[in-house]
């Protein structure tokens, strides 16, 4: 392999790993925000939830 060819194969690499690197911080990015989606949702379920047994039991029969 002559240097040309080296310094292609080395550029390359570079880009690879720049481009794997910026999409993992994306990915983590995506992550983050959907916790915190469902750590927002998961109590107002559970208050909705609750609501709905506890009107459920009071019902005449």
């Amino acid at each position: 392999m002559n240097n040309h060819q080296n310094a292609i194969f080395h550029q390359l690499d570079n880009f690879i790993k720049h481009s794997h690197s910026f999409a993992m911080t994306i990915f983590h990015k995506i992550t983050k925000s959907a916790k915190l989606v469902i750590l927002l949702i998961i109590p107002t379920y559970a208050k909705v939830s609750s609501s709905l047994f506890t009107n459920t039991l009071s019902l005449p029969q």
